[in-house]
C-alpha cells in the first residue's frame, strides 16, 4: 500500500494541473460568480473539488473498498453536476441531490453494516452518513473552514489509509482556499470529503468510544442541527441556503473573515483533545 502521506503530493499536483489547464487552456471547471449569498467574492471563482478525486479515491481503491469508492464517486459526480448547473443559476434540485446522496450514503453504510443482517443499524448508518455529508457541505461557506475541519477530522480518525489520505488531500486544498480564495471546494469537494468523513467516523465508532469518534464531526453536526432547527422554526426550507451558520455568527460578532477558519480549526482540535482526555480519565 502506498503511504497515505503521498495524497498530499498527489492532491497538490492535481490542483496545480487542473487550475493551470482551466485558466490557460480551456475553462472546464464550473465557476461561482459574484452574487449576494453566503460567499462574498468580487470575481468568479472556480469550483475545483473534483480535482481532489484521485487523492480521495485512490487509497480505498487500492484497498479494494469498492463500496466506499462507489459512494465517494457518486458524491463527487453529484456535486460536480450541481456545481455546473449553479454556474448558470440552475440548481440540480433538492430531490435529485437527496436521491443521489441517499444512494451514496446507502453504499457507504453497506461498507460498515450488512443491511440484510442488521437492517435497523444499517438505516441509522445511512442517516448518519447522509447528515454528516450535508453538514460538511453546509460549512463550505467561508474560506478554509470545510477543508480544515474535514482534514483534521479525517486525520484524527486515522485507521485505514483512506481516512489519512483523504485528510491530507483536504489539507492540500487549504492554500488554494485560505486566507484568500483562488479555488472553492464546491459541492463536489464538500460532498466527497463529507461522505468519507462520515464513513470514517462510523467505522471508528465500531471500536472507539462514541465521544472519540463523534469529536471528529462535532462542529459540522452542531452547525447542521442549529441551522436546520432555525430554518424549520421560521418556516424556511432546510435545503435553501441562508446566513445563519456558525461561521456567519462568528463574522457578525466581529471575527475577521480570515480568522474564522483558524478559530474553527482550534475549536475542532479542542473538542478532539477533550474527548481523548475523557477517555483517559474514564
Amino acid at each position: 500500500m502506498i503511504d497515505a502521506a503521498w495524497a498530499l503530493t498527489l492532491a497538490t499536483a492535481c490542483l496545480l494541473a487542473g487550475d493551470w489547464s482551466n485558466r490557460r487552456l480551456v475553462g472546464w471547471l464550473p465557476e461561482d460568480p459574484p452574487r449576494p449569498g453566503r460567499k462574498q467574492h468580487a470575481q468568479p471563482i472556480p469550483l475545483a473539488g473534483i480535482l481532489l478525486a484521485p487523492a480521495l479515491l485512490l487509497w480505498p481503491l487500492l484497498d479494494r473498498q469498492w463500496l466506499i469508492v462507489a459512494a465517494g464517486a457518486i458524491a463527487l459526480a453529484t456535486g460536480f453536476v450541481d456545481d455546473r448547473r449553479k454556474e448558470h443559476e440552475q440548481d440540480l434540485g433538492w430531490r435529485s441531490k437527496a436521491l443521489a446522496l441517499g444512494a451514496a450514503s446507502a453504499l457507504g453504510a453497506s461498507a460498515l453494516v450488512e443491511p440484510l443482517q442488521e437492517p435497523g443499524a444499517w438505516c441509522l448508518h445511512v442517516l448518519f452518513v447522509f447528515v454528516v455529508t450535508n453538514a460538511t457541505n453546509f460549512l463550505d461557506n467561508t474560506n478554509g473552514v470545510a477543508a480544515a475541519l474535514a482534514g483534521v477530522g479525517l486525520l484524527q480518525l486515522g485507521g485505514a489509509g483512506g481516512n489519512t489520505a483523504a485528510g491530507f488531500a483536504a489539507l492540500a486544498f487549504l492554500p488554494w482556499n485560505w486566507p484568500r480564495a483562488r479555488l472553492f471546494l464546491g459541492d463536489s469537494g464538500a460532498y466527497a470529503l463529507g461522505i468519507l468523513l462520515a464513513i470514517g467516523c462510523a467505522k471508528a465508532a465500531q471500536h472507539e468510544p462514541l465521544p472519540i469518534a463523534l469529536a471528529a464531526v462535532a462542529l459540522p453536526l452542531i452547525d447542521f442541527t442549529q441551522v436546520v432547527c432555525a430554518r424549520l422554526w421560521i418556516g424556511h426550507p432546510p435545503w435553501v441556503g441562508d446566513r445563519r451558520h456558525l461561521t456567519h455568527v462568528a463574522r457578525n460578532l466581529g471575527v475577521p473573515t480570515a480568522a474564522i477558519a483558524p478559530l474553527f480549526l482550534g475549536l475542532a482540535l479542542l473538542a478532539m483533545s477533550a474527548a481523548r482526555l475523557w477517555r483517559g480519565a474514564a
